[in-house]
């Protein structure tokens, strides 16, 4: 028998014991992804900086954080924050198991799968700021108010969209 909680779509947050390195978040997002099931995912963390942003070194580069690419179902695309949380709505709950397994085999320490309510399910005064009345719903709530356009990205199975640019 099929009951409304089996179709109903859940939200999770893994919680990683470490920041994650470009190499370890890239095998966990195509975990993730072979698992299938995802509506929608956030990465979430502090942001790295591509110049020094204060001290006597202001304004240099930092050479570390340049081309932090990482190639997720197929799809490229540049890695903007230390990886700290990942945050993702799946379709039901029949692919919960599945996404634990794979955090499992992707990571090699220690992490906490969280449930519970994420993303907003009604646009934001910000997502009206940005997006206007029609915006896309796939992104409602994952937007940071002082983040610039570029920042995000949206991966599906047609192109990646980065701020307007498709690639």
């Amino acid at each position: 028998m099929v009951t409304e909680s089996d179709t109903e779509s859940i939200q999770v947050e893994i919680v990683p014991n470490r920041y994650l390195l470009p190499a370890t978040a890239q095998k966990l997002l195509n975990a993730i992804y072979e698992n299938g099931g995802i509506i929608r995912i956030m990465i979430h963390g502090p942001n790295l900086p591509r110049s020094v942003p204060y001290g006597p070194g202001r304004g240099s580069p930092i050479e570390e954080n340049r081309d932090l690419l990482i190639e997720v179902a197929g799809q490229a695309f540049e890695l903007c924050v230390k990886v700290g949380r990942i945050r993702l709505e799946l379709e039901s709950e029949e692919y919960f198991d599945g996404l634990k397994a794979a955090c499992e085999r992707a990571l090699p320490f220690s992490f906490h799968i969280k449930r519970g309510k994420f993303f907003h399910t009604r646009s934001t005064i910000t997502d009206y700021a940005k997006f206007g009345r029609d915006g896309d719903t796939r992104i409602l709530g994952l937007i940071d108010p002082k983040a610039k356009r570029d920042r995000l990205a949206i991966l599906s199975e047609e192109r990646v969209t980065i701020g307007d640019e498709e690639r």
